[in-house]
């Protein structure tokens, strides 16, 4: 059993922790916490939202994701930021949640663009972000799903979990302490953007040339890998042509 209490009192970013038994979706509370605090003119709290089991939980371009209780971490943290920061978001988050599982259970957890988390290839981690523009202030969502101990789904095929793939675990209530402390430490640091950009390059998965395909709304952009520009948008190369692509993961609502 987690004890919200204590943990706030270790921390020195997140403000307030809420772990819900079961609910639709933790985006979806944080929405609403978030509409709150702009109709009524509240600056929007550092906290994290965490749910035993998500019923309605999704993805990347309204995607299903299977959350079921006990099997994962289910968390949406807010965060209010500066506008420009905007762009560093997704690469950022992909480098904390990669570096939590890189420091906690010592695993070769790598980036594959813009912020899907893969071990051995698999897929441990995704994330979501959403994001309310209120002047020069973003209030963001920022959704994360983290697999803990495997799930038989046929719409996972792909998939791991931590407790496949280490040995150092404690169970789910451990690993989900650890996320928070982790998370806490590394959103205390400054966002810039040559040490996002550094980090997400080390943990990138892709290297120069590799075939990719990058779905953009209806319509697919084919080419070779070139890497990700100083903007974070990824270089698809095609003939003499390269195209930037920015990251899809940060929706504006």
């Amino acid at each position: 059993m987690i004890d919200t209490r204590l943990i706030v009192d270790r921390l020195t970013t997140i403000e307030s922790i809420a772990v819900i038994p079961r609910v639709a979706s933790t985006n979806l509370v944080a929405r609403r916490i978030v509409n709150e605090c702009i109709e009524n003119e509240l600056s929007l709290p550092k906290g994290i939202i965490i749910a035993r089991e998500q019923f309605a939980g999704r993805g990347r371009n309204a995607r299903q994701w299977s959350s079921p209780a006990g099997k994962g971490i289910y968390a949406t943290t807010l965060l209010p930021l500066p506008v420009d920061k905007l762009p560093l978001v997704p690469l950022a988050i992909a480098n904390i949640v990669a570096s939590y599982l890189r420091e906690v259970f010592g695993l070769d957890a790598r980036i594959k663009w813009p912020n899907d988390i893969l071990i051995g290839g698999k897929k441990i981690a995704g994330i979501l972000i959403e994001a309310r523009i209120n002047e020069e202030r973003a209030f963001l969502l920022i959704g994360t799903g983290i697999n803990v101990e495997p799930v038989p789904d046929d719409s996972r095929p792909n998939a791991t979990a931590i407790s496949e793939v280490t040995s150092d675990f404690h169970g789910i209530d451990v690993a989900t302490e650890a996320f928070i402390e982790h998370l806490d430490k590394r959103l205390g640091q400054p966002l810039e953007r040559d040490p996002v950009l550094d980090e997400w390059r080390r943990y990138s998965i892709h290297q120069q040339g590799d075939r990719i395909h990058c779905v953009i709304g209806e319509r697919t952009v084919e080419g070779t890998w070139g890497g990700i520009d100083e903007h974070g948008r990824a270089l698809l190369r095609s003939g003499n042509e390269t195209t930037a692509i920015s990251a899809g993961d940060l929706i504006l609502v």
